[in-house]
């Protein structure tokens, strides 16, 4: 009885403890942080096949992570648009297993001093 006492109170605590942690974003590093960049210039790239501006990556601030139905990548970056070059939010949310009926990706882009957001899903 004792020691299923025990086990019960390991695993309330082990819930709280982590309890805060399921879908918080959280920062971004190392070979995270290089698979997120990769990420966000093929889908950068994709964006300008279509009927979206040609963005190239100027410098990568920040990003992180959240799991919400998929992956939420959310930067902070510079980017261009040839020779301008604006502070802008990108929002990458990915849900692989709508990819085949193409609503896989969904990209927001958001710059300072646009008044609109652009947003696209494949």
């Amino acid at each position: 009885m004792h020691a299923l006492k025990v086990i019960f109170v390991l695993g309330l605590v082990l819930a709280v403890a982590f309890a805060g942690y399921a879908g918080r974003p959280r920062t971004l590093k190392g070979d995270d942080l290089k698979e997120a960049e990769q990420l966000l210039s093929t889908t950068l790239s994709q964006l300008a096949t279509g009927d979206g501006p040609s963005y190239q990556l100027v410098n990568l601030i920040s990003a992180t992570s959240q799991v919400v139905s998929g992956t939420l990548r959310t930067y902070k970056v510079e980017l261009s648009d040839g020779p301008d070059k604006k502070q802008c939010t990108v929002k990458i949310w990915s849900q692989p297993w709508l990819e085949e009926s193409g609503k896989g990706i969904n990209i927001k882009v958001q710059c300072e001093g646009d008044e609109a957001e652009l947003d696209r899903t494949w």
